[in-house]
């Protein structure tokens, strides 16, 4: 018998503290679409009486040319994926890794300010000044041939137009050849790194 009488208090108890709760939610809600009315209200009396506002409607400053350009370009990389690809020259064994979101170029030149990142492959004289160049497009890598006099060559074969690479493959340039040992894609959002294959 007490069972049953605890019981029924418990859920007496639960019941009126349930209603009590939606109750008070159903009051802020309702104090709060009158808060938004009156708002509107004033500032609708206040233009049908024909008085302006206290306060002019704040815009934004303009910012300095510069400093929006550049905030921009950030932006646009941010959003972007960044790359890391690293080859190894086969017959010294050298070793190379660039991080970058666009472009690698490969040449003699030692000036390859037209590309984000440049590989100078000076000892090489059948090598063109910019000879190639690995490109980003969507989710993939490509190797291209800038013109080069002697070709570009992708695990032997000469290509005539961009190509995708993966890892393992050989990019012959010249009487070099580098060989992709790992083709990485970073987020900057993300700390992990996905091995492309």
């Amino acid at each position: 018998m007490w069972y049953w009488i605890v019981m029924f208090v418990l859920a007496a108890g639960c019941a009126v503290m349930l209603g009590v709760s939606f109750g008070s939610i159903k009051k802020n809600k309702a104090m709060a679409v009158q808060a938004v009315r009156g708002k509107r209200g004033r500032a609708d009396s206040r233009y049908a009486a024909g008085e302006e506002e206290d306060e002019a409607p704040r815009r934004r400053r303009p910012k300095d040319p510069a400093v929006a350009a550049e905030g921009q370009e950030r932006r646009r990389k941010k959003k972007k994926l960044q790359w890391k690809i690293i080859m190894e020259d086969i017959d010294s064994w050298d070793k190379y890794s660039f991080t970058f979101y666009d472009s690698v170029g490969i040449g003699r030149s030692q000036d390859g300010s037209m590309y984000e990142k440049f590989l100078p492959v000076a000892g090489d004289g059948r090598v063109s000044k910019l000879h190639c160049v690995i490109i980003r497009r969507g989710d993939k890598l490509y190797l291209k041939d800038e013109g080069s006099r002697n070709g570009t060559y992708l695990n032997g074969e000469r290509i005539d137009r961009p190509v995708v690479i993966q890892r393992d493959d050989i990019i012959g340039i010249g009487e070099t050849r580098l060989e992709v040992q790992k083709i990485l894609r970073e987020s900057p959002d993300l700390p992990e790194t996905h091995d492309r294959r």
